[in-house]
């Protein structure tokens, strides 16, 4: 049920309208209507009703109303009593006034004008006349709705703003006189209407609205006009071309063309003629060739040449094809790209199939240019693909995609090296005359370097700084060092592109090539200048990697970052492996090794202390949970490689300290590929398997692998057992009591957890799993529906975290206990609670802890009615528990969200998430969330046989509140001995 404020006040239920009875009670519900969600007080009513003298039955009127409307609104909208007045409880979007205030905010957002116009129009279609039309006094309507008039009018004015933008003053000037003439002192009005009868040829006209306004403002108000008006009085007078249509804005992602971009004749008319020949096609091009070859060049400097062709923009991206981490992922691509065109990041669609849906909805009537560099499959680049005619798309990639080419109609463009001429003339345009006064000596330099242009640019920049060395200096140079200098096989371009390298390299002094030799050793994909400290023992090493930078040997991708292009770095293995001794290389990753150890563990102490670990090396210190997690995350590739290329104890006990932070980060493929590396290099040392077993456990607990991560956690408790790793035992005594309980034995998780913290309390130098235990404890409580001993336990593992100094074991306790108390019906206290929670997990940086702690905080917000807060909390969630993989955090969300619509009576969509929730619970095995989703689908398609199933799981297990649930949801019980004890936890009679 819709209801309408702006025009006549009434309710429309589909195509039918639904009175709301007489004058008086119509206003009751405008004002309610208004104040959705918020409570109005009596007085307040009475004071709109009868703002003069207000009858002795006033307040009883007042009451009659109420009544009557809960009658028209029952089943579509609750009204309730609070404190001394009524509260009106419905989605704000089904109340056209605020409808508008949410679309007039969707259009401020928006970037697109087009769009802009579009939600603009939408918005002020809510408005069928004036506010209150037939029930409301002038006076009154102005009292409740004047700043809602205002926000009309500015509306109004900003869709005005969004059409002259777009070139369509013609269309406007009739309606924009009109307003005027209602509203002769809004200068904005009035601005625009000068503007608008300018651009249209009619500048007398102009400057006489300008005049009349000028007579009217002294007249009626005693001042001038603003300054903005004068100026553009101003600005007509003059003709300023700055008055002109402006040209659609448009994103404009092109890097920068290379200056000094020479030869490539062929490859551009092969380029122009693809677009030439059927401009109103999509135009799919493309451009292969080896490494080093130019070919990101090429795109870049055709499409500067060709992209006044497209009015739209043009969007860019590097796919990182080839780069030695993980190559860009479609999904990551196409947020980016919506931006661009004015999709706001809460507008972002979560799955890969919408997001291209929506690129190619808001590409469709737009010519665009859209160039993705270093492709490395055609799966990659279909769905950044547009389809508006018009539009083209230029790829580079080193392979020949010749999926694309035999499936989507791309044309190729294969780039070789350079011709002699071409060569000649890079050369001559970074080095000058110096060329022509040694032809021949420029020449033997194009050969030496095979023509590529990666080589020559290199050979090129290092004569570039040496103005005294003359061409054939460097020729010889190249010739007679270093032996691969001289290879030259034909068809080698490896091989060729090192000559151009060892140029720069032969030219530094023995400290800096070191350092870049040993950078070559480095197994991620970059390093920092503490990592490259480590690798040469030496602390002085910032001047170097300048100077390497400078010689473009390593790139500065970002501030203290450095990296290689991929085919430098081989040639620095090759250097090193020729030049540095078996025991030196070794010993720098062994220092690397070290350093990535001690600071990755000073790390997750911080951020993660109660989570198990191995003892290793002296960590170093972090100022805050900040820096740490910021470390981790620039880190990350680098540590997930130095596990896989490590041996023996470097291996596993770096696997072991990084294990904490790529679980609560999310990041469990790289979970997965450490713990079994870790397990295979462990050998027979029995703590080493045991943390191995462990980190492999948690990778398959992540993803709800009960069975497999049992075995391991078993496997991890008997070698810890073994040795008497009493921390180790503890630690898998708590994990397997957590899959038990999620498996829905109650009573075996209680026995882990009894065994747990008699363990615990025997030896106080394992305290800092007390925490945990408390929890796990508390957790086994509330699913048998003893919330008030649960209470208690998160209570106690609140004030040990807290008197620990754990901050993630604190957000824990805190995060259980807003649980415990929102079951409870404390609302002011979860939300205290939950939100506490969330800030300290949101500074950790657990993402799958942000997300069941967004689960709760919607929750809480369903329970005080506020439903728009609950979905934004619960949508969010879902994307951050789809992107973690965490699924039975996705049962969580999925069932608060369904909760949400169905407090909103939206039993369709209500049932539609239980389903998936159900699904979901069920293929991982989580009986409580199944009995969850089972009753929540009895609720939203009244089918006893949901509520009876529940009932039957609870029963079985002893989920005591869920089958209380359930036989509120409408399954029949025919043993009350646990239901009265459910009820009794509850504070109710049985």
């Amino acid at each position: 049920m819709e209801f309408l404020l702006l025009g006549a006040v009434r309710a429309r239920q589909g195509a039918q309208s639904v009175p709301l009875g007489p004058r008086q009670q119509r206003l009751v519900f405008a004002v309610l209507a208004w104040e959705v969600g918020r409570p109005v007080s009596v007085d307040r009513l009475i004071s709109l009703l009868w703002p003069d003298s207000p009858p002795r039955t006033a307040e009883h009127a007042v009451r009659v109303c109420v009544s009557k409307l809960r009658s028209i609104l029952a089943g579509h909208a609750e009204l309730t009593a609070q404190g001394s007045g009524y509260v009106l409880r419905a989605d704000p979007l089904t109340i056209d006034a605020h409808r508008f205030l949410d679309l007039v905010e969707q259009a401020r957002a928006t970037v697109d004008d087009r769009r802009k116009v579009e939600v603009l129009d939408e918005a002020l279609g809510q408005w069928q006349g004036p506010a209150l039309a037939d029930t409301a006094s002038d006076e009154i309507r102005e009292r409740l709705f004047g700043g809602l008039t205002e926000a009309k009018l500015v509306a109004t004015e900003d869709r005005f703003d969004a059409l002259l933008r777009l070139g369509r003053h013609h269309s406007v000037v009739s309606s924009l006189a009109s307003l005027a003439e209602t509203y002769p002192a809004r200068e904005r009005l009035v601005g625009q209407l000068m503007l608008a009868l300018h651009r249209g040829g009619q500048s007398g006209q102009a400057l006489d609205v300008a005049r009349r306004t000028r007579q009217y403002l002294a007249g009626e108000l005693g001042i001038d006009p603003g300054r903005e008006l004068q100026d553009l009085e101003l600005a007509i007078l003059r003709d300023d071309p700055a008055l002109a249509t402006p040209r659609r804005r448009g994103p404009a992602q092109l890097p920068a063309d290379l200056a000094d971009f020479t030869g490539r004749s062929a490859a551009l008319d092969q380029l122009d003629a693809l677009v030439a020949r059927d401009p109103a096609a999509v135009v799919i091009t493309a451009i292969d060739g080896t490494a080093g070859v130019g070919k990101t060049a090429l795109a870049v400097h055709w499409a500067h040449r060709i992209r006044d062709r497209f009015p739209d923009g043009q969007l860019h991206v590097n796919l990182r094809g080839y780069d030695l981490g993980p190559p860009l992922q479609p999904a990551q691509v196409l947020n980016q790209f919506l931006r661009a065109v004015g999709v706001p990041s809460d507008g972002l669609p979560t799955g890969l199939d919408e997001a291209v849906a929506m690129y190619r909805t808001l590409l469709s009537d737009k010519r665009m240019l859209v160039v993705l560099d270093n492709a490395v499959s055609a799966d990659q680049v279909r769905p950044l693909i547009p389809v508006s005619p018009g539009s083209v798309v230029v790829i580079t990639s080193r392979d020949r995609l010749d999926g694309l080419v035999a499936m989507d109609g791309a044309k190729r463009v294969v780039l070789d090296v350079l011709s002699p001429k071409e060569a000649i003339a890079l050369l001559r345009q970074m080095l000058g005359d110096r060329v022509d006064e040694d032809l021949d000596a420029a020449a033997e330099l194009a050969v030496t370097c095979a023509y590529l242009p990666l080589a020559l640019r290199i050979a090129a920049a290092h004569l570039a700084v040496r103005p005294n060395r003359s061409i054939a200096d460097h020729v010889a140079a190249l010739r007679a060092g270093d032996p691969l200098a001289a290879l030259q096989i034909e068809g080698d371009s490896q091989a060729a592109v090192t000559a151009g390298f060892d140029l720069s390299y032969t030219a530094l002094k023995p400290d800096a090539q070191r350092l870049f030799r040993l950078l070559g050793l480095v197994p991620g994909p970059d390093a920092s200048v503490d990592a490259a400290a480590a690798l040469t023992g030496a602390d002085d090493v910032d001047v170097l990697l300048e100077r390497l930078a400078a010689a473009h040997l390593i790139e500065e991708h970002t501030p203290g970052r450095y990296t290689f292009h991929d085919l430098l770095r081989q040639y620095a293995w090759e250097r090193t492996t020729e030049q540095d001794s078996l025991a030196e290389r070794e010993a720098a990753l062994d220092r690397l090794y070290e350093y990535y150890e001690t600071t990755t563990r000073a790390a997750v102490e911080l951020l993660y202390p109660y989570m198990l670990r191995i003892e290793g090396g002296t960590p170093k210190s972090f100022d805050d949970h900040g820096s740490a997690l910021a470390w981790l995350d620039l880190e990350r590739a680098n540590l997930v490689a130095a596990v896989r290329q490590a041996e023996g104890k470097r291996s596993w006990l770096l696997a072991d300290t990084v294990r904490s932070y790529l679980y609560f980060r999310g990041h469990i493929v790289d979970l997965f590929g450490v713990a079994r590396h870790a397990l295979t290099t462990a050998g027979d040392d029995p703590k080493a398997r045991a943390a191995a077993h462990n980190s492999l456990a948690t990778a398959y607990y992540s993803q709800n692998q009960y069975a497999e991560a049992v075995r391991h956690y078993s496997d991890s408790q008997t070698w810890s057992r073994s040795i008497g790793w009493l921390t180790g035992e503890a630690a898998m005594l708590n994990n397997l009591g957590a899959i038990l309980e999620q498996q829905g034995d109650l009573d075996g998780a209680n026995a882990k957890f009894v065994e747990l913290l008699a363990l615990l309390r025997s030896t106080g130098e394992h305290h800092h799993l007390l925490g945990p235990a408390l929890i796990r404890v508390g957790n086994n409580l509330q699913c048998r529906g003893r919330l008030t001993e649960a209470e208690s336990y998160y209570r106690q593992a609140l004030e040990f975290s807290r008197a620990m100094g754990e901050r993630h074991a604190e957000a824990n306790a805190l995060h259980f206990l807003g649980g415990v108390q929102y079951l409870m019906g404390e609302l002011d206290e979860a939300l205290k609670d939950d939100s506490e929670a969330l800030r300290i997990y949101l500074s950790l940086g657990g993402r799958n802890d942000e997300a069941r702690a967004r689960t709760h905080l919607a929750n809480v917000y369903r329970g005080y009615g506020r439903y728009d807060e609950a979905m934004k909390e619960a949508r969010a969630a879902l994307v951050l528990a789809v992107e973690t993989g965490e699924r039975r955090t996705e049962t969580w969300v999925r069932s608060a969200l369904a909760a949400t619509h169905l407090a909103m009576d939206d039993k369709t969509e209500a049932a539609a998430e239980y389903e998936r929730a159900l699904a979901v619970a069920r293929a991982i095995g989580a009986r409580y969330e199944e009995c969850e989703a089972l009753i929540g689908l009895a609720l939203s398609r009244g089918d006893r046989g949901d509520a009876e199933a529940a009932l039957v799981i609870a029963d079985q297990i002893g989920y005591r509140l869920l089958a209380h649930q359930a036989v509120e949801a409408g399954a029949t019980r025919h043993d009350d001995g646990l239901l009265a004890a459910g009820d009794a936890e509850l504070g109710e009679d049985p």
